[in-house]
């Protein structure tokens, strides 16, 4: 009768649902948290490449803004340091100060049938444009400007990304993005890298 009792008050403690929801949770509980930082991380890295896009896009539009009656008649140093600042409000809310983001401008032509890096000028120790290292495999095209003084401006955009939850991932990714525009007023963008201020 003793050992009746008992069995029948083992089985009770085994059909007693009131810790089943607080076990099941702690179980859980780890892999719901790594799915929201995923989420979180992976729409964060998301939105710094697309604003980068912006940014690449943005440097090389306002370079190829240059117009033919502007006063100077070339870009200047400062200019390009008026637009480097404007860039970088294109990725607020990510922080951009130090050497985070670095940007490369250069104009290219094709007047040779190869292309010709014109000028070029780097921002927080970007790497420069070379011929060879067009991005996107530009250098194997001629962008429809072959046999003339037509130009490509190029902007190459790079930028140190940290992760918002480093204390949980502890991630870091360096992001590229470049832009060809052509230029809107004139043919070839002057500035002060160019020998007496002329394109070629």
């Amino acid at each position: 009768m003793i050992r009746a009792l008992k069995l029948l008050r083992r089985l009770r403690l085994v059909r007693d649902p009131s810790g089943i929801a607080a076990v099941e949770f702690a179980l859980v509980l780890p892999i719901l948290l790594t799915l929201f930082l995923g989420s979180y991380e992976l729409s964060s890295l998301l939105l710094a490449y697309l604003k980068l896009e912006s940014a690449a896009e943005s440097a090389a539009d306002l370079v190829a803004q240059q117009q033919a009656n502007a006063s100077p008649l070339y870009l200047q140093s400062t200019d390009f340091t008026n637009i480097t600042n404007a860039v970088n409000q294109t990725m607020v809310p990510f922080p951009t100060s130090g050497t985070s983001m670095k940007i490369a401008y250069a104009s290219v032509t094709y007047n040779t049938g190869a292309p010709v890096i014109d000028w070029h000028t780097e921002v927080n120790g970007a790497p420069a444009i070379t011929v060879s290292g067009l991005p996107h495999g530009a250098a194997a095209t001629n962008m429809g400007t072959n046999s003339t003084t037509d130009s490509v401006v190029v902007a190459q955009v790079t930028y140190s990304y940290a992760s918002p939850v480093t204390y949980a991932l502890a991630t870091s990714y360096t992001l590229t993005e470049a832009a060809y525009v052509r230029p809107r007023y004139v043919s070839c963008v002057p500035t002060y890298l160019n020998t007496s201020h002329v394109c070629p």
